[in-house]
């Protein structure tokens, strides 16, 4: 099975996130794809990268690395947080899905954000505003967008198991790095 996008390893791309229905851009990132398989893409936002919040006028210089994965048709995209070797966070956006225009991701930001720490914990944040925008939103995106919640929650519950030694991390962190021990270490 091929990649969904014609995307290489060591490609940069632009990460777009639209308001809606303003057609607003709100915030966007360069990013360097790590990998690309038939299910999805992993872009990385690397420590000292830059994340433009265009919709609050100012810019953020990221003291991590940000892996985000983009999943063709899925309405979610992320992925963890990682400073020195050590997850901080899974952070998932909620979002229509990603469509590739050649040069970036771009997607429509629909408020709802899961953000689970790294023992899988997980908390949904900004669902006022989910909610204040709900009449505005397709009928579909409002079904798909609270699916797609459930859906990342269930995901990192089902994949949760506590880890004692170094080691058992490392290996986690192989495994979630296709085999790459290296990563899997720094992971």
């Amino acid at each position: 099975m091929s990649p969904a996008w014609p995307l290489r390893p060591g490609q940069r791309v632009r990460v777009e996130v639209y308001k809606y229905p303003e057609e607003a851009l709100h915030y966007f990132w360069e990013a360097e794809v790590v990998e690309v398989r038939p299910e999805g893409v992993l872009t990385l936002l690397p420590q000292g990268g830059v994340f433009h919040h265009v919709g609050k006028v100012r810019s953020l210089v990221l003291d991590h690395d940000a892996y985000v994965a983009f999943f063709p048709g899925a309405w979610y995209s992320g992925g963890p947080d990682v400073r020195e070797g050590r997850v901080l966070e899974y952070y998932w956006n909620v979002q229509t899905p990603a469509l590739w225009t050649g040069e970036a991701f771009r997607q429509y930001d629909l408020e709802l954000d899961v953000k689970c720490r790294a023992d899988h914990t997980c908390e949904v944040f900004d669902r006022e505003e989910f909610l204040a925008k709900r009449p505005l939103y397709p009928r579909a995106w409002v079904e798909e967008a609270e699916r797609a919640v459930e859906a990342v929650v269930a995901e990192l519950a089902r994949n949760s198991r506590p880890c004692a030694a170094s080691s058992e991390i490392a290996q986690v962190g192989t495994i979630s790095a296709n085999g790459d021990a290296a990563i899997g270490t720094m992971i």
